[in-house]
Order: structure tokens, then sequence, then C-alpha cells
């Protein structure tokens, strides 16, 4: 979502009293739902309400017109400069129900995340009840369908630190289902976001014993997405991780299988796809029936595409480099 404002929209904002619209935005994110996370949209000019409805809901999908969040994000900005005027260490509740209106509009509002942080981190307000509802909240932002929100670093390394003072707690997180159900929603919504990844690398880093199984979620993220690099890379980190060297074995040889059987189907020829398979076969001490597995369909391609085209140079070039490059075949005895 665009934080430019047009001259239509910037005469409507004089035309009411914004007070109204931001009390009922507020209470959306003061009021989670009980379980699941908030799908929230940004509505555009093309899509007007009714006089009096600031947004539609149905279940956790929201709605809001641009203007009404525009309207409440005024006087969110209010309401925290006026706070912050004052240099009083306790955050009242009225001022982080601002934060997240603030954090809606603009998501790299550090100002208004460090002050949830502040909030949180009073000796009252540090509870398991607490942690939950914002991670929840941030999580909510992070998958939204607004592509400033699910890249955004302000937000991710929020999410970290909300983590981390989980794991302070004691309390459990499901790192699978944070890995299938935010990472990878944030991924596909917005491609090759490599800040997503990177938090999952953080969160592998939490839960090491669940490498291998998130190496195969990855695959399958992968193989839906193939020509985003950050999956791609993160799949190969993934696969380095497994500390067991004969599940580390089988896992190389299960996604290389899927991979090349997909690549060769597809015809899939793009840079993304052969840097991973030339680093994985590379890398790894996969045995010679995989690696003739990946020269044979390697050719195969080739041999389709036209000579020193852009696909047969990524292919010559990915088979010339894990030809120079792969481990000595030692390993495999």
């Amino acid at each position: 979502m665009s934080r430019s404002l047009d001259s239509n929209l910037l005469s409507q904002l004089k035309l009411e009293d914004p007070r109204p619209v931001y009390e009922e935005l507020s209470s959306l994110f003061a009021n989670l739902p009980h379980s699941g996370l908030l799908e929230i949209e940004i509505l555009g000019q093309s899509h007007q309400l009714e006089a009096g409805v600031n947004y539609l809901q149905d279940g956790n999908a929201i709605a809001i017109p641009k203007l009404r969040l525009v309207q409440a994000f005024f006087v969110a900005r209010r309401i925290l400069h006026a706070y912050l005027a004052t240099a009083v260490e306790v955050v009242p509740e009225s001022v982080t129900a601002a934060t997240a209106i603030l954090l809606l509009m603009d998501p790299e509002h550090l100002t208004a995340a460090n002050t949830r942080k502040r909030a949180l981190s009073t000796p009252s307000n540090m509870t398991q009840d607490n942690l939950k509802k914002e991670k929840q909240f941030v999580d909510s932002l992070l998958t939204a369908r607004l592509h400033r929100h699910t890249k955004s670093p302000t937000l991710w390394f929020h999410r970290r630190w909300v983590v981390t003072t989980c794991c302070t707690l004691g309390m459990v997180l499901n790192t699978r289902h944070d890995m299938q159900n935010v990472v990878m929603v944030a991924g596909a919504r917005h491609p090759r976001n490599y800040v997503a990844w990177q938090h999952a690398r953080f969160l592998v880093d939490h839960d090491p014993s669940l490498v291998a199984v998130v190496a195969s979620d990855v695959t399958e993220f992968c193989l839906r997405n193939h020509s985003d690099i950050s999956g791609w890379a993160f799949l190969s980190d993934c696969i380095s991780r497994i500390q067991d060297e004969e599940s580390r074995k089988l896992a190389c040889t299960s996604v290389l299988h899927d991979v090349l059987s997909m690549a060769e189907s597809f015809r899939w020829t793009n840079e993304s796809v052969w840097v991973f398979l030339r680093t994985v076969v590379a890398r790894e001490c996969v045995d010679e029936h995989d690696f003739r597995c990946f020269i044979a369909t390697n050719d195969k391609l080739t041999a389709l595409m036209p000579h020193n085209s852009p696909q047969w140079d990524i292919l010559e070039r990915a088979r010339q480099w894990c030809s120079n490059c792969r481990v000595s075949t030692s390993c495999q005895t």
C-alpha cells in the first residue's frame, strides 16, 4: 500500500471528524479473534462504502478503505506524539492502541514498534497472554495482503523480539506452524522475500531438531514458487544444517529427485533452480546415481534450448560449476 495521498483524498480528510473512525479501527486490534490471524486488505477509491461504514468484516477478513485508515492514522499520530512529549515511561493502553494503527499505515514506523516493546517490557504486562496477542498482531500484519508489510524489516525484527521474549518466559512455540503460516505466506505474497527467510533461519536456530521436517515443507514451497531465489537459498541452507549424516543424505536425495523431476517435466531453466541444484550437488556428498541424474536432466534441457541462448548459458554454467567444484567422492566411502 502506497503512503502517497492524492488531492481527492486530502480534500475528503477535511470533511469529517476522524476520531470516531480511529476508535472503530483501533478496536479491531484491541479485540483480536480467539484463533487465527486477521486477513487485512486496504480498499482503494474504486470500493466506496456507505456513509458511516468504516470497514468490512467477514470472519477474520477485514477490508479497510484507505481514506478511513488515513483518518485514523492522523489521530493515532497525535496520540503517540502527545505521549512522547510527556517523557513518561509507562505506556498507556490508549498509546498501544494508537501504535497498531501507525504500523498498519506505515510498517517502518520504528517509534511505534519500539513503543509496543516498551509497553510489553513492564513487569505487569510481561505475561504469556499478552505476548501471544502481540505475536498474533504482528503475524497478522506480516501475512496481510499489503506489499510493504510482508517484507518490512521493522515488523520482522519486532517478531524476532517477541519470539525471543516468549522463549525467555519458557513458552513453547510451534516453529513448524510459524514457518508454514507466517514465513511461507509472507514469502508467497512478496516473492524473493529475503527478510522473511532470514527470520526462518532464526526460527530454525531456536529449534534445530525440526530442520529436516522444515526442509521437506520448504521443498513444497519452492516447487510452487520455482523462481524464488530466496526460498531456494533457505532450502539449501536447511539441508546443510541437518546434523546426522545419514539423514542429510536421505533428505538431499529426496529433494534432488523431486526438483530434477519437476525441472525436466516443466522445462525449468531459470537461474534460481539451477543455482540451487548445482550448489547442493557440488556441496553435499551425493552418490554417483544422483550426480548422473543431475547431469542427465541438464543434458536433456540443454539439448532443447537454442545454442548460446540465456537458458542454454544458465544450464551450461551450472553443469561446469558443479563439475569443477564438486566435493571429493571419497566422502561416499
